[in-house]
């Protein structure tokens, strides 16, 4: 009777652990990366909205998913080199890279293979070498989402406002203030070439060098203070730039204390609270959920060549009211409900 019991147990234990050896086995287990270029509140919400939502979808770090951060600090070289390392290890199933120099160095690195390759948070994706066309699919390892609102509704928003406190003799004057950061330079040209179309407004640019974020920030900010002092007596409002300068509060203060000049775009909302009169852009946290729900779905076979790239499908507004009443501006009833609750004082 105890050799059966001991036969039997030891036969029953075999079974558990094959049983249990092939729920392992079975288990999808994911390589995800995701790069972050640089320490700043955009990239920092969009991580955190992107990991929220995978946790939503049933991915558990160190379970189902093996997730492996790298974090460039504004560098693309070192961004290269983390990724280098990371493939040493094993094949990743998708690489996600939040900004551009994280999907700059994403698909230097990958361009020759066939990991998936997902960016979001790029405001101009041609220009920074991800893709050819935009509102298509790339054909390639390489998809992602757009993280701008198009030039011309950001222009035409603004001239609803701005434009009201300039005589129509003449036009609205913006100084524009910019890095050679990618996406920087591609704001600059997509809104000047809106401008020459049209004869009630300017942009008054001027050019200082990236830096690496965050120890660069001093040095951008001093060059960005000569660039106010070169301006200020020609421009009627400021219009922050989009990548890392136009992110940082630190900028949008300065614009306020060196000058005496409005700010009619900001970057971020924190500048609309600020003192900035508007800011519009793609809502941070729905823009990394659906990044995570694309990332899903290429995690579970869509191939990512199929997948269009195109902007976002959720917008934020803000408007400073006391900002507004200061300028003498009247905020048309549409546009305070697009706001909603992103209405300032």
């Amino acid at each position: 009777m105890n050799n059966n019991r001991k036969i039997f147990t030891a036969v029953l234990a075999g079974v558990i652990f094959f049983a249990l050896s092939f729920s392992v086995a079975a288990k999808p287990f994911k390589n995800v990366v995701v790069i972050v270029t640089m320490p700043v509140p955009a990239c920092e919400a969009h991580l955190a909205a992107f990991v929220s939502q995978l946790t939503e979808l049933g991915y558990r770090d160190g379970e189902n998913m093996a997730l492996t951060i790298i974090r460039a600090n504004g560098a693309r070289e070192f961004a290269e080199d983390q990724l280098q390392k990371v493939l040493k290890t094993g094949r990743p199933d998708v690489v996600a890279t939040i900004a551009t120099l994280a999907s700059q160095a994403a698909v230097n690195v990958l361009k020759d293979t066939d990991v998936p390759v997902f960016f979001f948070q790029v405001s101009d994706p041609v220009g920074a070498g991800l893709v050819e066309k935009i509102g298509e699919p790339t054909g390639t390892n390489v998809a992602g989402r757009i993280f701008t609102v198009p030039a011309e509704v950001r222009i035409n928003l603004a001239m609803r406002l701005a434009g009201q406190t300039i005589p129509e003799k003449r036009p609205v004057r913006f100084g524009f203030i910019h890095s050679t950061y990618p996406s920087a330079k591609g704001d600059m040209r997509a809104l000047t070439a809106i401008e020459k179309n049209r004869n009630d407004m300017v942009f008054d640019t001027y050019e200082i060098p990236y830096e690496k974020v965050p120890e660069g920030v001093p040095q951008m900010l001093a060059k960005a203070l000569d660039g106010i002092h070169t301006l200020s007596d020609t421009v009627d409002f400021w219009w922050e730039p989009q990548g890392p300068l136009g992110e940082l509060d630190a900028f949008t203060r300065l614009l306020m204390e060196q000058s005496t000049i409005p700010v009619a775009m900001g970057q971020t909302m924190e500048s609309v609270k600020t003192g900035a009169l508007m800011h519009i852009t793609p809502d941070l946290s729905a823009g990394g959920r659906e990044a995570a729900k694309l990332v899903d779905g290429i995690l579970k076979g869509a191939d990512p060549g199929t997948i269009p790239v195109t902007a976002p499908a959720t917008f934020t507004l803000g408007i400073n009211i006391t900002t507004a009443l200061r300028l003498h501006i009247v905020v048309p009833p549409d546009i305070l409900e697009l706001a909603g609750d992103y209405i300032y004082q």
